[in-house]
C-alpha cells in the first residue's frame, strides 16, 4: 500500500503510495527510519479507511496532501494559492507536482533545478527572466567543469529543457502569461547552445585498444572510446564467468545475466518482478517508462534465452522472498513495501555492478549500458535479427535509436556494393 526508500542525496526517507490510479511521492523530511515508518503506517491507515468507505476524500482536497497528512490538510500546497512567483518557490512546487514521473527522472530534474537556482537565485521573479539571461546561463555553465571535464552542450540543453517545463507548468497555473523566452514565435529554440559531438559508433574491445596504443589520445578521449565499447559473445561469456566466481551475493550473477540477455535498462532491471518470467511461453516482460509519455508504465516482451532461463530458475529456488526479481535481505538501501517486499534501487544495483568488476580488466566497463548495447550489437552482427526486431526488444522509441547498430549489420550493403564493376 505504501513504500519507503532513502533519498541518496538528502538521506531523508521518501514515502510512495498509490490512490485512484495515481502514484504519489512525498518526503517525510526525516532521516530517522522509525519516524518515517510511522508516517508510512498513518498513510496506510488512511488508505485503508478510504477503501472501506469509512472516510471520504473532500472534493476540494488534493489527494496527495490530504492522505499524507492523514486527513488534516485539505488544500493543495502550491504556488497558485499563495500567488508566489519567485523562481525558487515555483521550482519547488513544480518538483513536488511531478509524482507520476520515474524516480530517476525526478532525481535528474532535481539536479537541473539546483544548477538553475545556483545561478538565478531563489528570489528572482520568474516572469522577469529574459533570453539574454538564459544565454548568459549557457555561457556560465559552459565555463564550468565536472571532474575535470567541461560541461557539454547536451547537459546544458537538458537543464534548459527542465527550465522550459517549469515555465510551461507555471503558465498553466497563470503564474506567467508569456511564452518561454527560450522559444521564438514558432516555438523553436533560439538560445545558442554548443552543439554536441556525434558519439563514436559502438566498437569492439580490440578496436579500442588499437586506437589507444597508437598514442596521441588524452584521458578524456580514451574515456569516450571506452564508453563506445560492446562485448562480443565470447567476452560476455567470460565476463559472466568472472562475475559468477567473484559475486559477494547470490543475486549479483542473475543481475548481470538479466541485462546481458534482455538488453534491459538499469531502471527496468530494478522494476522487474518474478511473475514477469513466463517459463511456459519462454518470454520475459520488461516494465518500461520511456516509450509512452502519456502512460506511467508500459510493457514490452523479450524472448527468453536458454542462459537466462537456466539462471533464473536456479535463482528463484533460493530467492529470499518478495515479488521483485532481484533482492536480498541484508541491504539497508532497498525499497520496502507494506508487504515486506524488497527490491534493489538503481543506486544499489550500480554499486554492486562496479564492485563485481573492481580492480580487474573488466573495470573499463562503465555501467549496465555496456551490456545493453552489447545485446543489441551482437544481435545486429549475427545477421539474423532485423533492425526493427532489435528496436522492439530493446524498447527504442525513435528512428535515431533504432539506427544505433546499423553499421553492424553485415547483410546490409556488402552485397549491394558489388554492383560496382
Amino acid at each position: 500500500m505504501a513504500s519507503l526508500h532513502e533519498d541518496a542525496r538528502t538521506k531523508h526517507w521518501i514515502v510512495m503510495f498509490r490512490y485512484s490510479g495515481r502514484q504519489f511521492r512525498r518526503s517525510t523530511e526525516t532521516a530517522d527510519q522509525k519516524e518515517a515508518t510511522l508516517t508510512k503506517y498513518r498513510i496506510e491507515e488512511t488508505l485503508r479507511l478510504l477503501k472501506q468507505g469509512r472516510v471520504e476524500l473532500p472534493e476540494d482536497a488534493d489527494p496527495g496532501v490530504w492522505i499524507f497528512s492523514a486527513g488534516k490538510i485539505k488544500e493543495k500546497q502550491s504556488v497558485s494559492k499563495a500567488n508566489d512567483k519567485t523562481f525558487g518557490k515555483i521550482c519547488d512546487s513544480y518538483l513536488e507536482d511531478q509524482v507520476d514521473k520515474a524516480i530517476t527522472t525526478q532525481n535528474s530534474e532535481e539536479i537541473h533545478v539546483r544548477h538553475l537556482k545556483r545561478y538565478f537565485s531563489d528570489s528572482v521573479y520568474l516572469p522577469s527572466l529574459t533570453l539574454d539571461q538564459l544565454q548568459k546561463y549557457v555561457h556560465h555553465r559552459r565555463r564550468m567543469k565536472y571532474r575535470g571535464v567541461e560541461i557539454s552542450g547536451k547537459t546544458i540543453r537538458k537543464e534548459l529543457v527542465t527550465f522550459r517545463q517549469i515555465w510551461d507548468w507555471a503558465r498553466e497555473r497563470k503564474l506567467v502569461v508569456t511564452d518561454c523566452p527560450l522559444l521564438d514565435h514558432r516555438h523553436k529554440w533560439i538560445v545558442n547552445i554548443p552543439k554536441p559531438e556525434e558519439k563514436e559508433k559502438f566498437q569492439a574491445w580490440t578496436q579500442i585498444e588499437k586506437r589507444i596504443q597508437r598514442g596521441g589520445l588524452d584521458r578524456k578521449s580514451q574515456k569516450r572510446l571506452w564508453e563506445c565499447l560492446f562485448l562480443d559473445e565470447k567476452q560476455i561469456a567470460e565476463l559472466l564467468k568472472h562475475v559468477k566466481k567473484k559475486a559477494n551475493h547470490p543475486f549479483i550473477y542473475p543481475m548481470f545475466v538479466f541485462v546481458a540477455y534482455t538488453g534491459a535498462r538499469r531502471s527496468e532491471l530494478c522494476r522487474s518482478l518474478i511473475d514477469d518470467f513466463d517459463f511456459n511461453q519462454n518470454q520475459i516482460l520488461i516494465r518500461e517508462r520511456k516509450r509512452r509519455k502519456d502512460m506511467e508504465e508500459t510493457f514490452r516482451f523479450v524472448p527468453m534465452h536458454s542462459k537466462i532461463r537456466a539462471t533464473m530458475l536456479e535463482w528463484f529456488t533460493e530467492h529470499p522472498g518478495g515479488q521483485f526479481t532481484l533482492t536480498h535481505s541484508d541491504s539497508k538501501r532497498n525499497y520496502e513495501s507494506a508487504d515486506g517486499m524488497v527490491g534493489l534501487n538503481v543506486t544499489e544495483a550500480h554499486w554492486h555492478f562496479k564492485q563485481a568488476l573492481k580492480d580487474t580488466k573488466w573495470s573499463v566497463i562503465k555501467g549496465f549500458h555496456v551490456l545493453r548495447h552489447s545485446f543489441g550489437s551482437n544481435l545486429a552482427r549475427s545477421g539474423q535479427v532485423s533492425r526493427d526486431e532489435i528496436g522492439e526488444w530493446m524498447g527504442h522509441t525513435t528512428e535515431e535509436m533504432k539506427s544505433l547498430y546499423q553499421h553492424l549489420f553485415p547483410q546490409d550493403g556488402i552485397s549491394k556494393i558489388q554492383v560496382l564493376s
